[in-house]
């Protein structure tokens, strides 16, 4: 009889192995913790697991734009918080989304883009 027992090999692979005392044994993936964490901790995981999705600067099977000036960044950042749902609590955000959909639409030569 082993002194540990050693869980699967799949398991092992997927759990993350960090110094901090919060994060010493698996995260949950599909359940709530049953403990707080500290968010930095639980960002710097979160954070590493999407390391391993690719690049975006280096795909080139999509003609979108992944790189953006900073300050879109900041305005993102700022408007994080909004919830679009609900236009009526912000209709200047709504109106500004509605200019970019105008532009969008003259920039792609849309037929009718007075109403776009």
């Amino acid at each position: 009889m082993p002194l540990h027992p050693i869980p699967p090999r799949r398991e092992r692979t997927e759990e993350e192995v960090y110094a901090s005392r919060d994060l010493a044994g698996a995260m949950p993936k599909r359940r709530f913790p049953s403990a707080e964490r500290d968010p930095r901790h639980v960002y710097a995981a979160v954070r590493d697991e999407l390391m391993l999705d690719g690049n975006a600067r280096q795909n080139l099977a999509t003609f979108c734009q992944t790189w953006e000036e900073p300050e879109v960044h900041r305005l993102m950042d700022d408007c994080i918080d909004k919830n679009m749902v609900d236009r009526d609590e912000y209709p200047q955000t709504a109106e500004i989304e509605s200019r970019c959909v105008h532009m969008l639409a003259d920039l792609w030569n849309a037929p009718d883009k007075g109403n776009a």
